[in-house]
């Protein structure tokens, strides 16, 4: 869970969902600005005024965009490459952080086109970053 180890605290405006094994799982919708390798993998990233370094090797699959909440602007007959966005399943810690002990968080992030947006957070309980069914 998200309390109780270090005085370090998450600032989210947003829902919280519990997930299996009782973590907390929370679902973001803002955006971020990431710093990908030569490979177009991200290394790092900033959110909410912190930086947050990728600890594990970064998990890639497509999903599919929400256009139903975004707006209805989906026109009938549009290809499924405009519908699906790249998604990113990462490990990060707080970068330069000089408090001890803080937690391992992961992430999803969205790619699309030019813009990254955070949807998920989850603390990491000691498991290591696995690849996601698509």
């Amino acid at each position: 869970c998200f309390v109780g180890r270090t005085p370090y605290t998450l600032n989210i405006r947003t829902s919280v969902r519990i997930a299996k094994e009782g973590s907390q799982v929370i679902s973001v919708d803002e955006s971020v600005t990431v710093s990908v390798n030569w490979a177009g993998e991200p290394v790092k990233f900033l959110w909410a005024g912190a930086t947050y370094a990728i600890t594990a090797k970064p998990v890639r699959w497509y999903d599919r965009r929400q256009w139903w909440v975004e707006a209805g602007r989906v026109q009938r007959g549009i290809g499924a490459q405009v519908l699906e966005v790249e998604m990113w399943q990462v490990q990060a810690e707080l970068q330069n952080s000089t408090t001890p002990n803080l937690p391992q968080f992961e992430f999803e992030l969205m790619h699309a086109k030019q813009d990254w947006q955070l949807v998920r957070v989850a603390e990491v309980t000691g498991k290591p970053n696995t690849a996601r069914a698509s």
